[in-house]
């Protein structure tokens, strides 16, 4: 039996990025940078009013200014601002030749073609030629994750077919027999499949859609076919443990796939399973839903990230316990659903009640999960892994 640690060590070990492509950018969200954006010209291309106003020569002085002209965005100054005068400008607008300082319209008084300034502020209002970037800077690395502000960059430096790492192609199996639909009402000794819904929504969460979801029955031939459908990522619901009818481990082996560990030091999911056949990936998870949630954190989702070419994320926080479940110290290290909040300003962790790693009802509201080791915390703050809260500085 290994440490999480060491589990994790060996996924990033064996396992890369998969491959790049030039992709339109309106469909490269979530996508990660294969290579570096630069800038395509000056940003911006020339110097520009940052206010509505009226600019003057940079070395003009408080006083009377006589109104030479307009100019409003977009439109391109076709004269030199001379001494003694001012021209109307719009944010945003190029500034004229000569032109170095903008004037906000609220301090100006304006009669006729004269506007009288009794003042200048400390500052010129004005956005410098290439002050945000300039040709061939780098304005994203390689490895950047593409939200909604990446892509914005993106359009403005006309990088309209970036070269991103493709998505890995997850699938997805659950075995057991006693599994039905959640449309279905189970016989005696029958139940829900929870695990296929909680495992699509789990990596939609993060950017990667399931391909498909199959049930398969507790039988190594059956298993061992559907296994070696085509994927980057194949996770394989039950069958981890050492049961008679647990074939998920053996199924990968026929199939040619090297384990690489079988037996972590971790609750819930001690039997999660780690193997590789080259660049494919496959994971077999202990059958209980709470297993599921807490092996997809700590250990596919650094996979998922790994393959699509993220940095891997590990957001750990000592954060104040308040009320909520006590925690049960175990000498595996364990990890609690938990619900982080805010209060008074500050963040703030509750356990949750929690059973079983078949109990459903204790992911309720988890945003979050405590780790708990052979003592409980001593100061009152424990160790939280944040999943879908802002990390802490």
């Amino acid at each position: 039996m290994i440490t999480l640690a060491e589990a994790q060590r060996l996924i990033l070990q064996h396992l890369a990025p998969r491959a790049s492509v030039p992709m339109p950018l309106a469909e490269t969200h979530g996508r990660v940078l294969a290579e570096a954006a630069c800038a395509d010209a000056a940003y911006p291309s020339g110097d520009r009013s940052m206010m509505d106003g009226y600019v003057l020569r940079a070395d003009a002085e408080p006083g009377e200014f006589r109104v030479a002209g307009e100019i409003v965005a977009g439109a391109v100054p076709d004269r030199t601002l001379q001494a003694g005068e001012a021209m109307r400008i719009f944010t945003g607008a190029l500034l004229p030749e000569g032109g170095g300082r903008v004037v906000m319209q609220e301090d100006v008084q304006r009669v006729g073609d004269l506007v009288k300034i009794a003042r200048f502020g400390e500052r010129l209002f004005v956005r410098a030629k290439g002050s945000e970037a300039n040709p061939g800077d780098v304005v994203l690395p390689a490895g950047t994750r593409l939200g909604a502000a990446e892509l914005a960059i993106l359009a403005q430096v006309g990088a309209v077919l970036p070269s991103v790492v493709l998505a890995p192609v997850v699938r997805h199996l659950a075995t057991g027999g006693e599994i039905v639909d959640p449309a279905t009402k189970p016989a005696p000794g029958q139940i829900r499949d929870t695990n296929s819904t909680l495992l699509a929504a789990l990596f939609a969460d993060a950017g990667v859609t399931m391909l498909t979801s199959q049930r398969a029955p507790d039988d190594l031939d059956t298993l061992t076919v559907l296994a070696g459908e085509p994927s980057d990522l194949l996770v394989i619901s039950g069958g981890a443990s050492v049961g008679d009818y647990d074939f998920g481990a053996a199924a990968l082996r026929q199939l040619g796939f090297t384990i690489h560990f079988d037996k972590v030091n971790l609750r819930p999911g001690k039997p999660l399973t780690f193997a590789t056949r080259g660049s494919q990936a496959a994971f077999v998870v202990p059958g209980n839903p709470v297993s599921h949630f807490v092996c997809f954190h700590v250990a596919i989702r650094l996979a998922i990230e790994r393959l699509s070419g993220r940095e891997p994320s590990w957001n750990l926080a000592r954060l104040p316990l308040t009320g909520g479940e006590p925690l049960r110290p175990d000498p595996r290290e364990t990890y609690w659903p938990a619900r982080v909040f805010v209060r008074d300003g500050q963040f703030a962790v509750t356990p949750n009640r929690w059973s079983t790693s078949g109990d459903t009802f204790s992911l309720a509201g988890t945003n979050a999960l405590v780790r708990v080791s052979e003592t409980s915390p001593a100061d009152g703050r424990a160790e939280t892994l944040l999943l879908d809260v802002p990390a802490l500085a």
